[in-house]
C-alpha cells in the first residue's frame, strides 16, 4: 500500500516518507518567507537551522535568497559600514575635487581685464568661471577650490574654498596650483580658468580611469586658422604613442607631429596626484637654479612642465580625446569670436 502525496501527486510507502518530503519538497518557501522576514529583522536563530538536514539547509538557503536576497545584503553591509567596512562604496565613482588656477594677469585681454580677473569675464550671459564651475556640479563635483591673485578678491563665489597666490606677478600657473598643495590627497581635475567646455567634455575625462589623464583635442589646427593674436607657437600641443603622452608643451612640438592640442584639463587619481606632488618636491631641489624645461625655473613654470618631467621618469601620462567643443579666451580677439559664436564653437544647440 503507498501514500499520495496530495501536492505533486507523489507516491510514498510510508506516512513518514510522505511528511519528511512535503517539509523538504513543498514546505520550503513558505518557511523561507517566515524565516526571511525573521532574518531581516536580526531574530533568526542558529538553533533553528542546527535542527534541519543538510539538504533542508540547502533549500531553504536557496528560498531565502530568492526571497530576500536584498534585504538581507542591505542588513549585512549596514553591519559591516558599522565595523568601519564600507563595501557599498566599490564600484561607484569616488568623490572627485576640482582645482582651478584663476591667477594670471591676462595682459593680453586688457582693457577688458584693467578692472577684474580673466575669469569674470562675461561670455553671453554668465562668466568663464561662472560657466566652468556649472559644468562640475553638474557632473556631481561640488567640492571645488579656486586658487586667485590678479584682482582675486572680485572672485567670492560661495560654497568654494580659495587659496591666494600674492607673488601672481613674478611666479607661474604651477606655482599658484601648488598654493593648494593640500587639496591633493585624493583623485582631482585640474582645470585652467580661462577655458570653456561642454559638459560633456568634462564627462569623458570623468570616465576614464588612467592615473594621469589630459584632454586633448585632435582637431586644434581649425582654431588657428583664425587666430591672430595667439600664434601656434603658444599651444601646448601633444605628441602621443598610442595612448599615452610622450610630448607636450609650448613650442616644444612640430604641428606636424602633433596629435593635438592640450585644452588645460586633466585628471588626477589618488595615485597620479601622489606623483604629481613626489615629481614637484622633487623638481624644487633639484632645479633650484637652473630652467625647468621650457621655463626659467620651477616657480615661473607652466603645468605641461611639471607634465614632462612626470613623462620623462616614466610616469604614464595618458590622453582623452575630443573633438573641438571647447574654447581658450586668450586675448581680445578670443574674446570677441567666442563670445559672438560661442554656441557654434561648443557645439551647443
Amino acid at each position: 500500500m503507498t501514500i499520495t502525496c496530495d501536492i505533486c501527486a507523489e507516491s510514498f510507502k510510508t506516512a513518514q516518507g510522505l511528511a519528511g518530503h512535503k517539509r523538504l519538497r513543498h514546505g520550503t518557501h513558505g518557511l523561507a518567507g517566515e524565516l526571511g522576514v525573521a532574518l531581516t529583522n536580526k531574530q533568526l536563530h542558529r538553533k533553528v537551522l542546527q535542527r534541519l538536514g543538510e539538504k533542508l539547509a540547502d533549500r531553504l538557503a536557496e528560498g531565502i535568497l530568492e526571497a530576500h536576497g536584498q534585504e538581507i545584503l542591505d542588513l549585512y553591509l549596514d553591519e559591516l559600514s558599522r565595523q568601519g567596512m564600507d563595501l557599498r562604496s566599490l564600484g561607484r565613482p569616488g568623490k572627485v575635487r576640482a582645482i582651478i588656477v584663476a591667477a594670471g594677469e591676462s595682459d593680453r585681454l586688457l582693457p577688458l581685464t584693467e578692472d577684474k580677473p580673466e575669469c569674470l569675464l562675461e561670455v553671453g550671459d554668465r562668466t568663464i568661471l561662472g560657466r566652468e564651475l556649472e559644468n562640475l556640479r553638474a557632473c556631481g563635483i561640488d567640492d571645488i577650490v579656486v586658487v586667485r591673485g590678479y584682482r582675486g578678491d572680485q572672485i567670492r563665489y560661495p560654497a568654494i574654498r580659495y587659496y591666494d597666490n600674492s607673488e601672481y606677478e613674478s611666479t607661474g600657473i604651477l606655482r599658484s596650483l601648488f598654493h593648494a598643495r593640500g587639496e591633493m590627497d585624493d583623485e582631482f581635475v585640474f582645470c585652467y580658468a580661462d577655458i570653456l567646455y561642454t559638459k560633456e567634455v568634462l564627462e569623458l575625462l570623468l570616465r576614464d580611469r588612467s592615473d594621469i589623464a589630459l584632454v586633448v583635442d585632435t582637431e586644434w589646427e581649425g582654431h588657428y586658422s583664425q587666430r591672430h593674436q595667439h600664434p601656434v607657437s603658444q599651444a601646448e600641443l601633444v605628441r602621443v604613442e598610442g595612448d599615452r603622452v610622450t610630448r607636450i608643451g609650448r613650442d616644444v612640438v612640430s604641428p606636424r607631429e602633433a596629435h593635438g592640442e592640450f585644452i588645460g584639463l586633466a585628471k588626477f587619481s589618488r595615485k597620479g596626484a601622489q606623483a604629481l606632488k613626489t615629481i614637484h618636491e622633487w623638481a624644487l631641489q633639484n632645479y633650484a637654479d637652473g630652467a625647468f624645461h621650457t621655463s626659467p625655473s620651477v616657480d615661473t613654470a607652466s603645468f605641461t612642465d611639471l607634465v614632462q618631467e612626470l613623462i620623462d621618469q616614466g610616469y604614464p601620462v595618458h590622453h582623452v580625446d575630443i573633438r573641438g567643443s571647447w574654447a581658450e579666451i586668450d586675448t581680445v580677439e578670443d574674446y570677441d569670436r567666442v563670445s559672438k559664436h560661442l554656441h557654434a564653437i561648443l557645439k551647443m544647440d
